[in-house]
């Protein structure tokens, strides 16, 4: 039965890929879609991490896009514009009840019902720095300051703001000035001295922070403990993906001038797709990035956290029916909000 079942998915995967993948008839591999962060960003590690890993083990090629932020990644998911993508747990919140970001954008629920979930992994604590120079010492001392909380309309910027807020009662426009940049350019301006403090959520410890730290003594600043209380941190806090995480006083070397370790809040990331992409396809991307957790661990430490344990929690979203195949098919415990109504 086992070798009659193995037969029948090696022939899925070849009708798969006759159907998807001959774009032109002398083409051996089929180009497919990913959209990722900026280069640098620990998504970005993943991502590239992950197309070589698929580029080795299946026929096909990853055409990848880096500088994209995760809610443009979703969105253009949704319209089938890509096929794989770096996504949030709180990114399909807002979506799929068209808030936030989407508040003004009457379609985004029904849209959101296309976006499909292959898993999820933490990301890591939203670093929030400042140069050891400039005399900011804590959240409070920002005001009138220009800072880089994220690209507009993005969900980092949103959580960034609401940090701000809950910690010191400030808003973006009327209390300090937002920077309005993409990740690669805002962490050039913080390098270069034209913005004074810098928030973005990324892995501990950061090859993109580390890379900062070295041309320039910085702190972190951490959140307080009261402002845990506030209404704008229990937002935040009550979104999936959220958790509490604290950078270590020495974690980035002797450029790091805190003397304390700092309460920072931390983040789940996700791998999307949407629900047009050919289920043996999914369940063929699922497989081999299960069957090759060593390339991933090796190439970064924070991709340790990359497992099967942690494949399905904070999820939110429905997953593709071929990442449901897959963890079906090596025993997981499915819960089953994530099984999509095609799949049922």
């Amino acid at each position: 039965m086992k070798s009659r079942d193995s037969f029948k998915n090696t022939m899925r995967l070849i009708v798969a890929v006759g159907s998807l993948f001959m774009a032109s008839h002398a083409a051996a591999n089929t180009d497919i879609r990913m959209h990722t962060t900026n280069a640098g960003s620990s998504p970005y590690v993943f991502s590239v991490t992950l197309q070589s890993v698929l580029q080795k083990n299946l026929p096909i090629d990853v055409n990848m896009t880096a500088g994209m932020s995760s809610t443009r990644s979703t969105l253009d998911a949704a319209k089938g514009q890509v096929d794989f993508f770096i996504g949030a747990p709180s990114i399909n919140q807002f979506m799929s009840s068209g808030a936030a970001m989407f508040a003004n954008m009457e379609q985004a629920p029904e849209l959101y019902k296309n976006v499909r979930q292959v898993m999820n992994f933490p990301l890591g604590p939203y670093h929030i720095m400042a140069a050891a120079d400039s005399g900011i010492t804590s959240l409070k001392e920002i005001k009138g300051k220009r800072v880089f909380i994220g690209p507009p309309g993005g969900a980092a910027t949103l959580v960034a703001m609401s940090v701000i807020e809950g910690a010191t009662g400030y808003q973006a426009g009327r209390d300090y000035k937002m920077a309005k940049l993409d990740w690669g350019s805002g962490s050039q301006a913080f390098q270069d001295g034209q913005v004074d403090l810098y928030i973005g959520p990324t892995e501990l410890p950061s090859a993109s922070i580390e890379q900062l730290v070295l041309l320039r003594k910085v702190r972190f600043l951490g959140i307080p403990d009261e402002a845990m209380d506030t209404e704008p941190m229990k937002a935040v806090m009550s979104l999936p993906g959220r958790t509490i995480m604290e950078i270590p006083s020495d974690i980035y070397g002797d450029n790091q001038v805190n003397s304390e370790p700092v309460k920072a809040v931390g983040t789940w990331v996700s791998l999307g797709t949407h629900k047009g992409v050919d289920e043996e396809l999914v369940y063929q991307v699922t497989k081999a990035i299960f069957e090759n957790l060593d390339t991933f661990h090796n190439a970064a430490r924070f991709m340790e956290t990359i497992n099967k344990d942690n494949a399905l929690r904070q999820m939110n979203g429905k997953l593709h029916p071929g990442a449901l195949r897959y963890y079906r098919e090596i025993g997981m415990d499915v819960p089953d909000s994530a099984v999509p109504p095609e799949a049922k």
